[in-house]
């Protein structure tokens, strides 16, 4: 996992990713400055089962991906089998390019967890 989220953290105005489980627990992180896993876990995943609550109230199917964008940075986020790969990069970052390498490196992930190589 390690290795994926560092290839990631690669693409031009990444700031940093990691994975979190449904319970709120980080699985893996890469960042450059220092997270409070415990906080940072808690709040995406608040922001992830409120969104998976309205999405399934709005009968729109199951959760895949979403953005998030603030004045300061803009947050991905990818469903994958071991919780949500959440992927933080500055204002500047091309949207597309972002969202085409997180949701690679969230096949990776997935492939990591079923042990293909």
């Amino acid at each position: 996992m390690d290795r994926i989220l560092a290839e990631l953290n690669k693409t031009p105005g990444v700031i940093g990713s990691f994975v979190v489980a449904a319970d709120g627990i980080i699985v893996a992180s890469d960042f450059a400055t220092e997270l409070n896993d415990e906080m940072m876990g808690a709040l995406t995943s608040s922001i992830i089962n409120s969104t998976e609550k309205a999405t399934k109230k709005m009968e729109q199917g199951d959760l895949v991906s979403f953005i998030v964008e603030t004045d300061t940075n803009k947050m991905f986020f990818n469903a994958t089998r071991s919780g949500f790969l959440v992927c933080v990069a500055n204002p500047e970052a091309n949207l597309g390019l972002v969202r085409v390498e997180i949701r690679a490196a969230a096949e990776k992930l997935n492939n990591v967890t079923l042990g293909v190589r």
